[in-house]
């Protein structure tokens, strides 16, 4: 294409006349928002994104709006949007203050910095040694749509700096049987991807939650299989906290949570685990199970016991037992206090500390009564009876008894005697009267 001569004469006169105004700027004057091409309300209203766009990563599409910038024996800017062919338009000064569009050039599918070059190579050949600089200043937006097991499906305006997990929120989240990990990205008609909130919720991986652009369709199928983890995790379920009580305020706040879990194929306990926010310090793991449906059995659940400490310290493959559709992991929190009762003096619930003894425990419920048997003290342990000699290791949730003597012997005659003297003697001086 030929340019007339009288577009590059006045082309060339407005280049110099622009060069003199960034000597001055240079000089000291601070460019304003015009000078950018950006007004102060343009600036404000710019979208947040989560980190700065990266010029060979973003692919333009129509809707973007660009400032370009020509530098070179000419130098000069405008703004202009990629249009709904893909393009956009090639301006060149044609005086003082006026501009004129020349040209179109095909942009769509073109990274920002490959746009950027496309334009450096068409501008050479008008100006000598030019070179082109694109300034992304606005973001296309775009229509997404959301179908299945989602709160609120439908059509979404969404930008192209956004996930696939924040157009979901936008719809309402995901509905209680829509699975997290199989979401299908279809774009053109085909799946573009799997994503995989859960994996991007978890281990931070942003490939499992990709960006959006117009026109994809985000489809929340049906879960295969649920897990439900009950007990002393972080969880992201119902929670409850076990708070400080007038009669043990000393007792530390535990978490214990219930919450209802995607089941993965192939996954065994401590994925499941790990799911549910990892465990509590307060876990009792070698105490933990799980419930399982019994085939064929009318609806009957069985207990598998499971050792989550050779599990999760020790990588026990063997006891790292593969989940079922419908399992309920139970991970119990340990109980940490400890009863002193019977012939105590101040008998009561009792902080639980590592190490301690039985007759830690009864010192600290005030040591036995004129009535406590000390030589006949016992635990009682998960229903066992374990004896108090010689002074065992207490462990959490264990209940101290001290008996009662039945008859200590001078003491209790006397006493007896007493409570039997008064009544005969007051019968034999009424029959005394009586005569």
């Amino acid at each position: 294409m030929r340019i007339p001569l009288i577009v590059i004469l006045s082309a060339l006169l407005v280049a110099a006349t622009v060069v003199h105004g960034q000597q001055a700027t240079a000089a000291g004057a601070s460019p304003s928002a015009s000078a950018t091409g950006l007004s102060g309300s343009q600036i404000l209203k710019l979208p947040g994104v989560e980190s700065p766009i990266i010029s060979d990563q973003y692919f333009l599409a129509p809707g973007d709006r660009l400032l370009v910038t020509v530098q070179g024996s000419v130098t000069y800017s405008y703004e202009t949007v990629v249009t709904y062919e893909g393009k956009v338009n090639i301006t060149i000064p044609v005086g003082e203050n006026r501009q004129e569009v020349i040209d179109v050039v095909l942009v769509s599918g073109l990274t920002l910095a490959g746009a950027q070059d496309t334009l450096t190579t068409v501008m050479g050949r008008l100006f000598k040694s030019a070179r082109v600089k694109l300034t992304l200043t606005g973001l296309r937006s775009g229509i997404v749509f959301v179908t299945g097991e989602v709160k609120s499906p439908g059509a979404y305006d969404a930008l192209p700096v956004e996930r696939v997990s924040q157009i979901i929120t936008r719809a309402g989240g995901i509905a209680p049987l829509g699975t997290r990990t199989r979401i299908k990205l279809i774009r053109g008609g085909i799946v573009y991807s799997i994503v995989d909130i859960e994996r991007f919720e978890v281990y931070g991986d942003l490939n499992a939650n990709p960006y959006v652009q117009s026109g994809d369709v985000i489809q929340i199928p049906t879960v295969e299989g649920l897990v439900t983890v009950r007990g002393a995790v972080f969880g992201r379920g119902e929670s409850r906290l076990r708070a400080p009580t007038t009669e043990s305020p000393d007792v530390t706040r535990e978490r214990n949570s219930e919450g209802i879990y995607e089941l993965m194929p192939g996954a065994r306990v401590s994925d499941v685990i790990t799911q549910a926010g990892g465990i509590t310090p307060w876990a009792d793991l070698s105490h933990s199970y799980v419930d399982r449906l019994v085939v064929g059995g009318g609806g009957g659940r069985k207990r598998v016991p499971i050792d989550l400490r050779r599990i999760i310290f020790e990588k026990d493959s063997a006891g790292d037992i593969d989940m079922a559709n419908f399992d309920v992991v139970v991970v119990p929190a340990v109980d940490t206090l400890v009863y002193v009762e019977g012939e105590v003096t101040n008998p009561g619930p009792f902080p639980f500390y590592p190490g301690l003894r039985v007759s830690h425990y009864v010192g600290q419920a005030g040591g036995p009564t004129l009535n406590g048997r000390s030589r006949s003290v016992y635990v009682m342990r998960a229903g066992m009876h374990v004896p108090g000699r010689p002074d065992p290791v207490v462990e959490p949730g264990d209940i101290v008894i001290m008996p009662r003597i039945a008859v200590k012997w001078w003491q209790d005659y006397v006493t007896i005697a007493s409570a039997v003297a008064v009544p005969i003697a007051s019968l034999l001086v009424t029959i005394a009267l009586t005569r």
